[in-house]
């Protein structure tokens, strides 16, 4: 039965993962890195006991839903939607839009495909860098907070452009783009000017009056309102978890905030897992030495285009050197954006499999060198701020 099958791969990725965190312990290397590489040695690549479907793509969605739900709540929503971050995301989008465009058509490939390829290369993963703040006990630095403020904005421009390169081919009216665009537009403006108010008013009632502090039933509406704004952010055009992100900082205010992190830990080590094994699933080694020159040109060009797009940026706006290079860092990886693009273009008949592999093995080394590069520079970083540390693992919550 496919039910009971689904069952016994949850139960082998689990395994994996408790795996992954022992090695990565022994040798305190990011958790998420051995995730990734377990997850290749689980696909179709090496042992072919896991293989990507639409099953375990929802699984690992509410993965990175629960774990931007958790950023925001550690996030401040006035920090997030500054100017600051709106020039570093436009920067970082901008040049990698151009850069993408540009070595896809020096390899040959057709005008639509190099546009798309340019439009994929703007997303930054918000999942594989929140992730690692959270590892690093980094998620409430200064260079934290503009790397996620920045990267809510940069999904917005990402996905904006993809959906106008996607009208093309099927004939949609400049009129329903502009209108589309303008309903994403007035989303993210009502959650940043009333979400806070209404949504924390909402769940401090229902925790206060209507049961009276009861954390699970608390922690289950939060959640439903999670999961609402997810569906509404796709419904948009936009990436599900920029929506689970916006009610995590419209929540972060709330007095019932402790039960919501804490409710929030044992899904995020569940479904992260998950989220991070199957990113490694998806890979297939072998389509990687028949594009090899093409994904290494493609995954220069990606990082390239970040560092100099956001951490040129973030220095011009006032940040130290290290600091910037932090944060051109750590907007570089696409990760799950990147791989939802792709498939969508893909199964839309708007891309070869070609380039699809090209893009998903361009997300995964962006991701591995992010990973290594981000720990790295924040370990060598001796500002007092950056002195905090949470274990990824670490059930308790400090307030």
């Amino acid at each position: 039965m496919v039910e009971a099958r689904i069952l016994l791969i949850l139960s082998v990725m689990l395994i994996f993962a408790v795996v992954g965190y022992l090695i990565s312990k022994k040798l305190r290397q990011p958790a998420t890195i051995f995730m990734i590489l377990l997850g290749i040695i689980l696909g179709g690549s090496v042992l072919g006991l896991v293989h990507y479907d639409s099953t375990l793509a929802v699984i690992a969605q509410i993965g990175s839903i629960i774990l931007m739900f958790v950023a925001g709540l550690n996030s401040n929503i006035k920090e997030i939607f500054s100017r600051k971050n709106f020039l570093v995301a436009l920067f970082g989008a901008i040049l990698p839009l151009i850069g993408g465009f540009i070595v896809s058509r020096a390899f040959g490939y057709p005008l639509y495909e190099s546009i798309f390829v340019g439009a994929t290369l703007t997303a930054t993963c918000l999942g594989i860098t929140t992730a690692l703040l959270k590892e690093l006990g980094k998620i409430k630095t200064e260079t934290a907070k503009i790397m996620i403020g920045a990267a809510v904005i940069d999904d917005i421009i990402s996905l904006t452009i993809l959906s106008m390169v996607l009208s093309v081919p099927s004939n949609t009216t400049a009129f329903n783009v502009a209108f589309n665009i303008l309903l994403v537009i007035v989303f993210v403006v009502l959650m940043v000017l009333f979400g806070e108010g209404l949504l924390t008013k909402i769940l401090d009632y229902f925790n206060d009056k209507v049961i009276k502090h009861s954390p699970k039933l608390t922690f289950v509406l939060g959640l439903s309102m999670v999961f609402l704004f997810s569906y509404l952010s796709y419904v948009l055009g936009l990436a599900p978890i920029t929506g689970a992100f916006l009610v995590g900082v419209s929540l972060a205010r709330s007095r019932a905030v402790n039960i919501l992190m804490a409710g929030s830990e044992y899904f995020e080590i569940i479904f992260t897992s998950i989220f991070f094994i199957t990113i490694g699933i998806i890979v297939e080694v072998k389509a990687f030495y028949t594009l090899f020159w093409f994904i290494i040109a493609l995954t220069i060009v990606a990082i390239l285009t970040k560092l100099l797009g956001s951490g040129v940026s973030s220095y011009k706006l006032g940040l130290k050197p290290k600091d910037a290079l932090i944060v051109g860092v750590g907007m570089v990886p696409r990760g799950e954006v990147a791989f939802i693009i792709a498939l969508n273009g893909l199964l839309l008949g708007v891309i070869s499999t070609e380039i699809y592999s090209a893009i998903v093995f361009m997300s995964f080394l962006t991701t591995i060198i992010t990973l290594i590069l981000l720990k790295m520079l924040y370990e060598k970083s001796s500002s007092g701020s950056d002195d905090e540390h949470v274990e990824f693992i670490d059930l308790k919550i400090k307030r």
